[in-house]
């Protein structure tokens, strides 16, 4: 049984402002220690379950934060940016999907480092007309290969999106946001426990959660925060400009309409330069 591990930062446990997330700011290091620690434990989670694959794939920033050398051997581990299906690389032949450290949609009220993608870019992202966050376009992603997601863990108010988009998906809570800068955090015990707990029972129980899968064609129309960002993104003629600041791209399946989508963002990042 494979079980795909995928881990960002500002859902983690104890985390509540940038400097703890971004290289190169003195708290970096400290928090890509509790970043590896949670992970270690969804690891220990999916291998009691029965899990005998465990891939961890690094979904933060530039996707090299977590330390291999604390990593728990039981699990491989997937780092590096330039990786087509980002957050769900290694989704493919997965029999489930876990998210650990997520954080709530752009935009969110009382949510913890909240945004979609792109913090810097992204203003709103739908998928097929829905208001999504990361963790609803991953379930999106896995559930092409048939893998559901399983568990999400973060803050409070992540798991309430979560709850209201995908039932059956179990959550974590790790801390409470109070802003988006400041958050009550879970004791670790207690966090590592049942994040733990959570995801050995999840893996175990994978049968009771639907993959998501979506029929297409699929569009994703993502609002950016500067309409530079949409005019650049434009160059790629397979992309449409909804507005100043939105552009759309339609796939015949979510995994085309994401690399679109993703090659559109990326390209339209060059107008910072």
């Amino acid at each position: 049984m494979k079980v795909l591990i995928s881990v960002d930062m500002e859902g983690i446990a104890g985390v509540s402002g940038r400097d703890e997330v971004a290289r190169g700011h003195s708290e970096y290091e400290r928090f890509r220690r509790l970043m590896t620690d949670e992970a270690n434990q969804a690891i220990v989670g999916a291998a009691r379950a029965g899990a005998d694959e465990i891939w961890v794939n690094d979904s933060h920033g530039g996707m090299r934060n977590l330390l291999y050398e604390q990593l728990d051997e039981r699990a491989e581990l997937i780092s590096g940016f330039n990786k087509p299906l980002c957050m769900m690389q290694g989704a493919e032949g997965a029999d489930a999907v876990v998210c650990i450290g997520y954080h709530a949609r752009a935009g969110t009220a009382q949510a913890v480092l909240d945004h979609t993608i792109s913090g810097a870019q992204v203003h709103n992202w739908w998928m097929n007309g829905v208001l999504v966050g990361e963790t609803q376009i991953n379930a999106a992603l896995a559930g092409s290969f048939g893998a559901p997601l399983v568990l999400v863990s973060g803050d409070d108010t992540l798991a309430q999106q979560v709850q209201a988009t995908l039932p059956a998906t179990r959550t974590v809570v790790v801390k409470h946001a109070l802003d988006t800068l400041t958050a009550r955090s879970r004791p670790r015990s207690v966090v590592h426990h049942d994040i733990r707990e959570g995801v050995e029972a999840a893996v175990r129980e994978r049968a009771a959660v639907p993959p998501v899968r979506l029929e297409g064609p699929v569009t994703f129309q993502v609002e950016m925060v500067r309409s530079t960002h949409a005019e650049v993104a434009c160059w790629f003629p397979a992309v449409k400009r909804v507005d100043a600041r939105t552009i759309a791209v339609t796939g015949d399946d979510v995994v085309t309409a994401w690399r679109m989508a993703m090659g559109a963002l990326l390209l339209g990042s060059t107008a910072d330069r």
